[in-house]
């Protein structure tokens, strides 16, 4: 009787235990196209409405939790004597039809339009609920017309 009452606890104990969360490195690359409309208040303030849209991510692992992420960015952004700041939010789908929120936020830009700034996973649907974690990002045009999304940072996911 002892056994079996030892055997029961230690089943409830450890065999109901929550599965370990997983961290990944989240450095990667997110591509996309881009589309904001800026509004001068005078010549040296500018608000503007940002919105970017995601194909996907390549995070160097095929089986990287973001490597399927896709969807809309959207936020507003303040240009004032040169300096940068803003902050959005991301909503963005997986592969598995889980949906990821990441809020960001913009701390500078560089003299080809490109934004820095951090990002911070919020959490979501599926896989992404309870998920945490952030890092930096560099966002903007290429050389070719196209539009990037450099991260760096890592994610964890329950």
């Amino acid at each position: 009787m002892t056994i079996s009452r030892f055997a029961a606890m230690a089943l409830v104990a450890f065999g109901a235990a929550p599965a370990l969360a997983e961290t990944y490195p989240a450095n990667g690359t997110g591509m996309g196209s881009v589309g904001s409309e800026q509004m001068p208040v005078r010549d040296d303030l500018i608000l503007v409405h940002t919105q970017s849209s995601y194909d996907s991510f390549e995070m160097g692992q095929e089986d990287h939790p973001m490597s399927s992420l896709s969807g809309p960015c959207f936020g507003a952004a303040m240009v004032e004597a040169g300096a940068m700041s803003g902050q959005g939010y991301c909503h963005l789908t997986d592969a598995d039809g889980d949906i990821s929120a990441i809020s960001w936020t913009g701390t500078g830009m560089d003299e080809t339009g490109r934004t820095m700034g951090t990002w911070t996973v919020m959490g979501g649907t599926g896989k992404w609920d309870g998920a945490t974690g952030g890092g930096d990002f560099d966002a903007g045009p290429t050389e070719d017309g196209g539009y990037t999304n450099e991260i760096m940072g890592e994610v964890t996911l329950p």
